[in-house]
């Protein structure tokens, strides 16, 4: 006969654990510190092996370690880094965990820990990847107490095959009757503008982006960057006018391009509103700085409603006074002109660095033409379609890198030949400036909106012509290639479409959406007017209702007590009746012995007759006839009537 293969209990419940600290570990992957993810992550890792080998390391050495840690790590905390730095810390003490020997105490304590590290990721960023981990994760703890309950009261208790099977079937239920609950109380209940951690940093990790100083060479850091910057749903346009304004830089000393901290520059503001708009509703990253982007040129933005930053205006770019730690979403304006027909002072926009040199000059005045349209067009053709290579790497990082570019390497990335662009034009007179944003993008059929990433960072130069204004000029001879959007395969552009709606429907959901949804539940029942505060009772209403199901549901899945068989009750009756008169029955007595031991003649007598006829029907899976009952109640009356 084959031997029924068992588990024991201790081995479900550890390799549970494990699985659940592994998520754990998953879902802070990039979120903190690689150095110390890494020194946790290997201690973790050798706690497996200390496991194998039954081996555990003292509890006392792991306290000290865990408060050597903890103090060491807090002595580097930052408002910045706040989160980072506890999630860091609570990794550690799981994984120290891991290292001893672990009673019913400890699983509570990593589970614990577990819980607190997952919910703080989410103070970092919430992508739609977490909603796996989430639900993965609450399955694994959710088995993992069930059976650590097991293992509490019984440690040598073994399992089957098939019973482990029921048991992950019926209890995995569990999680999954709260899916659509949960999703109902996410829908119905009143929301807020106000971040309620809005004073964390949000786990800022910055990331590689455009900021008030731009080094020659820095862009190319940026491009090398796969993440996505911001995503913009409108209607798809040309390629060429895709063009991602954010912000404007006037002053070159050489190697470095400054944005003015100042307002506007320009006399006047252009009026944009009458002509052509391209309206966009834009969902930024936390990208690490304080420019908005918005296609070229932008008129106007608008900030969601309850918003707590106001707008810096300058140039046709918009700031805010404070980086952007956390993913935000506003409306453009935009107007596709490639000019700004605007008057300005001209002698910032002529500045030149003190150590400018003579071949650049001279190249310059070769390239002059006769207007100053013509002299752009020559300087546009010599860098764009001249000898020059557009590339990332090995770029100019010297003193001089202009010099050096134009006349010695000849490759570089955009600001190379942006700049490059803007010197010649200012030492011929031309008012010159560079912008910085972004190029391109890829349209996403499905979900109506571009994909813009770092890796489309661009540079590009406006000059000022008398009677037109500004006009944007692009000398990169990369952006002629049509590979410059990196395409994205059919797969990684459906995640990418799935990870949309993520962002707009679920992180994105807000009191305006509830109301949006409320006014159309409203007219499917003719209700005349729903404002706030009706949304806000009938939401408290169905919240109160849902409540009431959930509660006459789970009363009515509570073990009922059955009703006791009349033999039952004859038997506690005949044994009450005993007791009374300084007869009990113990568990292990049968109840022929017990009857035995009565010492009154009369008493046993009656006692044994009773038993008797309880044993002929009881232990035979009998039921008693009516007649049957009749005569034992007759007998438990006679013995409680008996005196001692």
């Amino acid at each position: 006969m084959n031997k029924i293969k068992t588990y024991k209990v201790e081995s479900i419940v550890k390799a549970l654990t494990y699985l659940t600290a592994f998520l754990t570990f998953a879902v802070s992957f990039q979120k903190v510190s690689f150095f110390y993810y890494t020194f946790s992550f290997s201690i973790f890792s050798f706690s497996l092996f200390l496991e194998y080998k039954n081996t555990f390391v003292n509890r006392t050495l792991i306290n000290i370690l865990a408060l050597t840690f903890t103090i060491f790590r807090s002595l580097f905390i930052t408002f910045e880094t706040l989160i980072e730095t506890l999630i860091e810390i609570l990794l550690f003490l799981l994984s120290l965990k891991f290292l001893e020997e672990k009673k019913f105490r400890d699983y509570m304590q990593i589970y614990l820990l577990s819980i607190i590290i997952f919910a703080g990721t989410t103070l970092i960023s919430l992508e739609i990847i977490f909603l796996l981990y989430l639900f993965l994760y609450i399955i694994l703890l959710n088995f993992s107490i069930i059976f650590l309950t097991y293992h509490s009261q019984e440690k040598n208790l073994s399992f089957s095959k098939e019973t482990l099977t029921k048991i992950f079937l019926k209890t995995g239920l569990i999680p999954l009757l709260a899916i659509p609950f949960t999703a109902f109380f996410f829908i119905i209940l009143p929301r807020t503008d106000f971040p309620i951690f809005g004073f964390i940093n949000k786990g800022f990790k910055a990331k590689t982006g455009f900021s008030d100083t731009v080094n020659l060479g820095a862009v190319s850091s940026i491009q090398e960057e796969d993440v996505v910057v911001f995503r913009a749903k409108m209607k798809k346009i040309d390629e060429s006018s895709l063009y991602w304004r954010g912000i404007v830089f006037e002053v070159f000393n050489g190697k470095t391009w400054i944005s003015l901290k100042s307002q506007s520059t320009f006399k006047g503001k252009t009026n944009f509103k009458n002509k052509k708009t391209i309206y966009q509703i834009i969902y930024l990253e936390p990208y690490g700085d304080r420019y908005l982007f918005g296609l070229d040129v932008p008129y106007k933005i608008v900030t969601s409603p309850g918003f707590s930053q106001n707008l810096i205006e300058k140039d046709f770019t918009y700031s805010l006074k404070t980086p952007i730690l956390s993913r935000i979403k506003y409306k453009v304006y935009s107007c596709p002109s490639p000019y700004i027909p605007e008057s300005i002072k001209k002698s910032l926009y002529l500045q030149l660095p003190s150590n400018i040199s003579r071949n650049v000059k001279n190249l310059a005045k070769s390239l002059k033409g006769s207007t100053p349209e013509e002299t752009i067009e020559n300087i546009l053709n010599f860098l764009k379609y001249g000898d020059y290579k557009y590339s990332l790497t090995n770029l100019p990082l010297s003193s001089d890198p202009i010099s050096d570019f134009l006349f010695k390497y000849k490759r570089g990335n955009c600001e190379y030949f942006a700049s490059s662009m803007a010197i010649l034009l200012r030492i011929n007179g031309i008012p010159a400036r560079v912008v910085g944003g972004y190029k391109g993008g890829i349209y996403n059929e499905i979900g109506g909106y571009y994909l813009v990433r770092q890796k489309d960072a661009h540079m590009w130069v406006e000059a000022f012509i008398d009677g037109k204004g500004w006009v944007r000029y692009d000398p990169t001879p990369y952006l002629t290639k049509s590979s410059f959007n990196h395409k994205l395969s059919k797969i990684a552009l459906f995640w990418e479409t799935i990870n949309y709606y993520y962002i707009n429907f679920i992180l994105n959901y807000d009191i305006r959406k509830q109301l949006i949804l409320a006014q159309k539940i409203s007219s499917l029942v003719k209700l005349k007017q729903l404002n706030w505060t009706t949304f806000k009772n009938i939401s408290y209403f169905l919240l109160l209702l849902s409540f009431i199901i959930l509660s006459v549901y789970l009363t009515s899945r509570l073990p009922k007590r059955k009703p006791l068989s009349p033999e039952i009750k004859l038997i506690n009756e005949f044994l009450k009746i005993l007791k009374t008169k300084g007869y009990s029955k113990r568990k292990e007595e049968g109840l022929e012995e017990f009857v035995s031991k009565i010492k009154e003649p009369q008493l046993r007598e009656k006692a044994l007759e009773f038993v008797k006829i309880f044993e002929t029907f009881f232990y035979k899976d009998l039921s008693l006839s009516k007649s049957e009952i009749k005569k034992l109640k007759n007998l438990i009356k006679d013995l409680k009537n008996l005196r001692n």
